[in-house]
């Protein structure tokens, strides 16, 4: 009895990590763009999809590096920010209440306000301060072709365990 209870938790887990391995991958953050939310070294679980949109957290490859970042306009949105660095988007203020701290205007070296090109995302980190995203023209805006997926789970550290908002 206890043989065939291990062989069914250990088919059970295999299984699980296949499907897991399949439609996702996992990932360590590093640095501290989307610190409000994501943290160093925080482990995550990033869904393969290219399905992604305004606000979904979302993992990229940028110079042979996967970085982290939100999603905050995508092809032809025209983007802004007010003086105070609330984000507007298609004449909308972004509603951010993830956010701690509001945008530094000086931040930045783009210009507004900014037409999104096709096939791309405007992408920011929560941690506006100090975050490098696409209101630098050495990140500027993400390629859809580079998106892995989106951020969907935090494994660890446990005592932070859950979805991603």
């Amino acid at each position: 009895m206890k043989k065939i209870v291990v062989c069914i938790v250990g088919i059970i887990i295999s299984v699980s990590m296949i499907l897991i391995g399949t439609f996702g991958t996992f990932y360590f953050v590093h640095g501290y763009d989307m610190k409000n939310v994501l943290k160093e070294n925080d482990l995550v679980w990033v869904h393969k999809t290219k399905n992604v949109g305004r606000g979904d957290v979302v993992a990229f490859y940028y110079n042979n590096k996967i970085l982290v970042r939100r999603i905050i306009a995508q092809d032809g949105d025209k983007v802004d920010m007010d003086q105070k660095g609330h984000m507007i988007v298609n004449g909308k203020v972004l509603k951010e209440d993830y956010l701690k701290q509001l945008s530094d205007y000086k931040h930045r070296d783009i210009v507004y306000p900014y037409i999104v090109s096709k096939h791309t995302y405007f992408v920011l980190g929560d941690n506006r301060k100090e975050s490098v995203d696409s209101r630098m023209k050495d990140l500027g805006t993400i390629k859809k072709k580079d998106i892995i997926g989106k951020v969907i789970f935090r494994i660890w550290p446990l005592n932070r365990l859950g979805g991603i908002a």
